[in-house]
């Protein structure tokens, strides 16, 4: 069991809200990802990935979540995430993780990509776990949980594609986090500001 203080506060946040799941009929598929929590020293940090480049993924080199698209044999979408999560990083859920709440699903909002459902997950993990990278991760990255909150963190880009649109990003030792999985970073934020955080004794 991950017992942490802030891990605790969270928890009992996200049991307070009910999330907002995708409208049937606005998507083709199902996928979920793990927004993984460990403590560490005085406080807390989540894991953050690079996507391997791929030619066939729309989220080619892109920073995100663990997690994937949901397989016909798995249960529910929480066993989506438990197993992306052990393929991708080699994190067992099962065994180093406590279910702490999720968040609302989002979708991408561009015809460039598949319509999907993804539906974060909540995840805290012992101080000890370790991200053991795959094939589909180039790069597994601890993130201190303030980078979600402080201002100095965030910054804006653009695309290519689209010249003329600026995305928020949050950024943090030269990684760029942008488009979905700032989207979940987003809902986290407001987690986060609710039970306080940061502030003395939340540890």
């Amino acid at each position: 069991m991950v017992e942490h203080q802030l891990l605790d506060l969270i928890a009992s946040e996200l049991q307070r809200r009910r999330p907002i799941r995708a409208m049937a009929g606005t998507y083709d598929s199902e996928a979920a990802v793990s927004l993984l929590l460990r403590p560490s020293g005085d406080g807390v940090e989540f894991l953050a990935i690079r996507r391997a480049e791929n030619e066939g993924d729309p989220w080619s080199g892109h920073m995100a979540l663990p997690g994937g698209r949901r397989d016909p044999s798995d249960e529910d979408l929480w066993e989506t995430a438990a197993r992306e999560t052990l393929e991708e990083v080699g994190v067992n859920l099962a065994e180093a993780g406590r279910r702490l709440g999720q968040l609302d699903d989002v979708a991408p909002r561009t015809r460039r990509i598949p319509a999907i459902a993804i539906t974060p997950f909540v995840v805290g993990v012992t101080p000890e776990v370790e991200a053991q990278t795959s094939s589909e991760v180039e790069r597994a990255v601890w993130v201190p949980l303030d980078v979600v909150i402080e201002a100095k963190h965030r910054g804006s880009m653009t695309l290519d594609v689209l010249p003329d649109r600026e995305f928020p990003t949050i950024e943090y030792e030269g990684h760029v986090i942008w488009g979905l999985t700032y989207s979940i970073l987003g809902q986290f934020e407001d987690v986060l500001r609710r039970i306080g955080f940061p502030s003395e004794g939340l540890d």
